[in-house]
């Protein structure tokens, strides 16, 4: 057969009868398949419906260019990335015409509009109803005479123009029900769901090593508090668009969360599929570039290579999306899944089955970094850090257990362990005559919004006799919460009660001036962001202008990430209040840092 005359066709399984899928033959029949079969067989074409089970996968094939035509419409209907449409034929009924047409996509042959269109010129009304009659289910497999067949023909085209405003009708509510309930609002995607069907039809146990899981991750957490919720919205639909533009017909493309993309992808050698997913990568992040956004969106992709034996693709969805995560959190375009991430996997699983004998063993322990005054150089107090010491992994930093515990939903465990030995600190220093050092401790935003935080925080607090004031909540700035109204009461709450309250990571996103507005707080902890960008013209404006804000708001400003003198310098001039960074000390283990400030004296002549 020549090259390029095989054409293929995404059929609508809910037109009959013009077109409709029959399970019993595991194909198109109707008045569209028909025609378009003897339009393929006179213009010499091999004209293949693509089996789709029943399913509308229209949209999907339209999409990813798998097929030539997309069949099924009205006039008032326009198939998805179309290049254009053909009118096949039309009826009247009540004065009103309506339209049957088809669209070709980009991957259509060139020259198939004109032939369809030449094809259909010629087809007549009577030739229609004729098809009609000879498409229809006959019972008992009886034959029709030529004469009723005939007879039939007129009245049942009659019938059909009579049907076809209550087809119109049915379909548009049946697409649409359809539409809401599988594909996206934001990104117009379908769901994992729709990935697996369609690739149960597309892959079998011979071709199913040829694929690759790839996971596109976007910190959307991060771009929403820096952006805001409509460019984080629009930055995702940007993502989704270039990712269609990128795949190639035998692709399969998905929303697979909120934050990310699923694609199964014919992929070749490992070394052009790699080269493939940088660039996709690299054309992701572009976005704030090619817009004109003030700022950057955090893409990264995990890469899974599919087994003989990976039919419902779970494990290859989840192998990847770790991947994917694992590179983002290293700044990575991409990773591919290997036996390094499986290890990773495991051990974040033996982790998480011993959370609870860690906290109860009191595994994790206190660290303290400490603050300095920014125009003395004396410390006056510390943060509150958290270091796991396993008894067989030895000592874990948090960039090993805090993702884990985020996304088990468990890291209040870890907030109310540090807040305890916060506690401890504290007290051990005031028994032995050191009582304005203050202790900050860091609560993520859903561990400060729970209903019995207030509570919890008390049942703590009320062991120990410290004055209040010396111990500082710093709220962390990690994904929004719902529950606004009660993460205010539980910040006034606990103001009440004498603790102070403190915003961490301040001015890294969209969301820090309206905290500033919205919560009862008495300080302000400059984002390390700010602080690297403190020589350029700009980084110097916004950190000045951060800073008097917060004076006049009465708060206290904080700086943290310092690591040259040069950066302390520029703090100070800009009478920021309180100074931390690896410039004045790393984190010390609780003894360790309790034993410099009594050495001192007091902390008001403890030098770093």
């Amino acid at each position: 057969m020549e090259e390029g005359r095989l054409i293929y066709v995404a059929g609508n399984p809910d037109a009959g009868p013009i077109e409709r899928y029959s399970a019993e033959t595991g194909t198109y029949e109707g008045v569209l398949p028909e025609l378009l079969r003897r339009f393929a067989e006179q213009e010499g074409y091999e004209l293949v419906y693509y089996d789709d089970g029943g399913e509308d996968m229209r949209e999907h094939l339209a999409g990813n260019y798998q097929v030539d035509i997309v069949s099924g419409y009205t006039q008032d209907e326009k198939a998805p990335r179309s290049r254009e449409s053909v009118t096949l034929f039309r009826t009247t009924y009540g004065g009103e015409e309506t339209a049957y047409v088809v669209y070709l996509t980009k991957a259509a042959p060139a020259g198939l509009s004109a032939e369809l269109e030449r094809y259909f010129g010629s087809v007549t009304a009577e030739e229609v109803g004729g098809v009609l009659i000879e498409t229809a289910p006959q019972p008992d497999g009886s034959a029709v005479s030529p004469l009723l067949a005939a007879s039939l023909a007129l009245a049942v085209f009659v019938l059909l123009c009579a049907l076809g405003g209550v087809i119109r009708h049915y379909r548009r509510r049946l697409l649409t029900e359809r539409k809401e309930y599988e594909t996206d609002a934001v990104t117009g995607l379908c769901g994992v769901e729709y990935l697996r069907r369609s690739a149960s039809k597309m892959l079998h146990d011979r071709n199913r090593v040829l694929y690759s899981m790839v996971v596109f991750t976007v910190d959307a957490d991060r771009l929403h508090r820096f952006a805001g919720g409509q460019e984080t919205d629009d930055a995702l639909r940007y993502c989704a668009l270039t990712l269609r533009e990128l795949c190639s017909v035998t692709d399969i493309l998905s929303r697979s969360s909120e934050n990310a993309f699923a694609l199964l992808k014919l992929s070749g050698s490992e070394e052009r599929l790699g080269q493939w997913v940088e660039a996709a990568v690299e054309r992701l992040r572009s976005y704030p570039e090619t817009h004109g956004k003030p700022f950057d969106v955090r893409v990264s992709a995990g890469v899974c290579p599919l087994h003989r034996e990976d039919r419902d693709l779970s494990e290859a969805l989840f192998n990847a999306e770790q991947a994917s995560q694992d590179a983002l959190h290293s700044g990575e375009p991409w990773r591919m899944f290997t036996d390094e991430t499986l290890k990773k996997l495991e051990l974040e699983k033996r982790l998480r089955a011993t959370i609870n004998r860690a906290v109860s063993g009191r595994e994790f322990q206190l660290f303290v970094q400490f603050y300095v005054d920014a125009h003395t150089g004396r410390i006056v107090g510390g943060e509150a850090l958290s270091r796991w010491m396993h008894p067989e992994k030895g000592l874990l930093m948090p960039n090993v257990f805090v993702p884990l515990l985020e996304r088990e939903g468990i890291v209040s465990l870890l907030d109310y362990a540090c807040l305890r030995s916060a506690c401890e600190f504290l007290q051990e220093l005031a028994s032995r005559g050191v009582r304005t050092f203050f202790l900050s401790c860091n609560f993520s935003r859903e561990t400060f919004a729970a209903a019995d935080f207030v509570e919890k925080c008390r049942e703590i607090m009320d062991g120990f006799t410290f004055p209040r004031w010396l111990l500082i909540f710093e709220l962390t700035e990690s994904a929004p919460v719902s529950h606004l109204s009660q993460l205010t009461k539980n910040m006034a709450a606990m103001r009440e009660y004498g603790v102070r309250i403190a915003l961490d990571d301040f001015g890294e996103g969209f969301t820090s001036f309206f905290d500033l507005q919205q919560y009862p707080i008495d300080g302000i902890k400059l984002d390390k962001a700010l602080v690297d960008n403190y020589a350029t013209k700009n980084g110097r404006a916004i950190l000045r202008g951060m800073i008097q804000v917060g004076h006049e708001f009465g708060v206290t400003i904080l700086a943290e990430g310092i690591e040259t003198q040069r950066q302390a310098d520029a703090l100070r001039e800009l009478h920021c209040d309180v100074l931390q960074g690896f410039l004045y000390s790393k984190p010390l283990p609780a003894p360790e840092a309790q034993m410099k400030i009594l050495a001192a004296g007091s902390p008001d002549e403890a030098h770093s």
